[in-house]
């Protein structure tokens, strides 16, 4: 019969023991806290929650780093502030290094940020965002090991915006010395330079990393659902999770309760198709669609109709659709109506932790949709009210 193995590394420790001396960071798989995120942030959609995470009150992964990609006008900022301002309600400080000075403090306020804590800086060259970025995570780093306590306390969230207009150093200088010279691939080496410099620290200090990127179509022969990102395959290797944002514009025409701007030409928002090209937490290439209204926000519960019809958890009969037998009626009545999304929801959540998360983990949540709906929507009807 053959010898049952120990459930524990304990009798290897002169084999491990001068590594481990090392390597401090050394635990066994199932105790470390480095290649698994300790939590995640709301995106204030559930089902862009749902496609990055797992899990309808999940969302981008602390500790990692996560990339929006799209054209312009496709939301990438709102998104990302919209996370900083959930994240802050549960104690996190934003970071933000803005290589379009875009990010403005009214734009910030509108989505719920606090901008008395968000620290803002301007940034030119991506040696310089890796330098600065790099400095900061070694600082908290540092803060932690010298006093563990201090982990509870050094909780921070990086933006930045955007990955496709930092320069490098060369580009700079060449137009400082009215030099025309080709690139020479070194602004994508720049970026993946930053890249590899940023991973592991992220991870190390607990610290959710955010960036947005141009898309562009590439050369290739035939058409391809993953878009050209800026700055080369540096974002693409190294990041773990990429959502990639394409618009329409919508009118009002075709949806009379959405409010519109007067001189908006009857244009009232954006719907955004999100595809994840990327994921190393459940499988990728999962698409949604959210809603962006230019006055009343991101809606919170776009593209959940679609995943719970795909998921057979409620079912068309004719033109009408039911849940548990219930009738829920006509699509239109459903897309937006809080009163059933509340009951849907729980057994929605079920199916997507067995179908999506591998293995059927329990998701982590650091922050929810639900208590900022709480806030936005003191009616009632689960519309928010102000952006």
């Amino acid at each position: 019969m053959a010898k049952k193995e120990k459930d524990d590394l304990s009798g290897f420790n002169s084999i491990f023991g001068d590594v481990d001396k090392m390597n401090p960071d050394a635990e066994t798989l199932d105790s470390t806290t480095l290649s698994t995120p300790d939590g995640f942030i709301s995106t204030g959609c559930y089902a862009l929650n749902a496609i990055i995470s797992g899990s309808l009150y999940g969302g981008i992964p602390t500790g990692r780093i996560t990339g929006f990609s799209g054209p312009s006008q496709t939301g990438k900022t709102f998104i990302m502030n919209k996370v900083i301002a959930n994240a802050q309600k549960d104690g996190y400080v934003g970071v933000i290094w803005d290589s379009e000075v875009a990010v403005d403090k009214k734009g910030a306020v509108a989505v719920g940020v606090n901008p008395k804590r968000v620290k803002y800086y301007p940034i030119e060259t991506i040696e310089e965002c890796r330098n600065q970025i790099s400095k900061f995570l070694d600082n908290i780093i540092k803060s932690n090991d010298e006093n563990p306590e201090n982990r509870k306390r050094n909780k921070f969230i990086i933006s930045i915006d955007s990955l496709g207009n930092l320069a490098s150093a060369k580009e700079i200088k060449d137009a400082e010395n009215d030099k025309s010279a080709s690139d020479m691939g070194q602004r994508a080496k720049a970026i993946k330079s930053m890249m590899r410099a940023l991973t592991y620290k992220a991870a190390k200090a607990r610290v959710p990393i955010m960036f947005s990127n141009h898309i562009y179509d590439g050369m290739e022969m035939y058409p391809t659902l993953v878009k050209t990102q800026s700055g080369g395959k540096g974002p693409v290797y190294l990041a773990s999770v990429l959502v990639q944002l394409s618009t329409k514009q919508e009118k009002t025409s075709e949806n009379p309760d959405e409010n519109s701007i007067a001189i908006s030409h009857n244009v009232s928002g954006v719907t955004l198709g999100a595809l994840t090209v990327k994921n190393r937490f459940i499988p990728s290439f999962l698409k949604t669609e959210l809603y962006l209204n230019f006055q009343t926000g991101l809606d919170p519960y776009a593209g959940l109709f679609d995943i719970a019809e795909a998921f057979e958890v409620i079912k068309k009969e004719g033109r009408s659709y039911s849940y548990n037998g219930e009738s829920l009626g006509f699509r239109k009545n459903i897309e937006k109506n809080a009163e059933i999304w509340e009951k849907i929801m729980p057994e929605l959540e079920k199916v997507l932790n067995d179908k999506l998360r591998y293995g059927g983990e329990k998701a982590l949540v650091s922050t929810t949709i639900k208590d900022e709906l709480d806030e936005l929507d003191e009616d009632g009807d689960g519309v928010e009210d102000e952006a």
